[in-house]
């Protein structure tokens, strides 16, 4: 089930999307959302690959090497708070990202104590999954502070 789409150049966002570009690992379960996040990350320039659990996900991030890992929460097998955990004992500074339809009060308050860099709610609007990976990958590149909890 893991897979690999491969950025293509001839789109008009590619030109716009210059600046950050790279390999984004997209964990998610529901093959609707898995099929939508890659889309839109694709559009904006990224190679994208997927997994539709966290053991899947943590045997390609293993073979691989990614820029971001955007994670679902809750899936069979491995939750994204698992996952979590094991990326970030094998690469610290790779940021990772938890989407989620959880409560927030409850999501922000695990988020706070635990190694995840950020998190977005679903539903969220195109505009908050640029924003989130775009202010993730900063973060790694060192050009923004620490990614907070939106």
């Amino acid at each position: 089930m893991g897979e690999t789409k491969k950025k293509t150049n001839n789109s008009a966002s590619s030109n716009a999307r210059q600046a950050i570009s790279g390999r984004i690992l997209v964990v998610e379960d529901n093959k609707n959302i898995q099929d939508v996040v890659s889309r839109i990350l694709d559009f904006m320039g990224f190679e994208v690959a997927l997994a539709g659990n966290g053991v899947e996900a943590l045997a390609l991030f293993l073979k691989n090497s990614f820029d971001l890992v955007l994670t679902d929460l809750e899936m069979p097998l491995m939750d994204g708070w698992r996952l979590t955990h094991c990326i970030k004992e094998r690469s610290p500074n790779t940021p990772v990202v938890l989407m989620t339809a959880g409560d927030r009060e409850t999501v922000r308050k695990e988020v706070g104590r635990g190694p995840v860099d950020s998190v977005i709610f679903k539903p969220f609007r195109l505009e908050d999954l640029q924003r989130t990976v775009e202010g993730a990958l900063a973060s790694r590149q060192g050009e923004q502070g620490s990614v907070g909890v939106g």
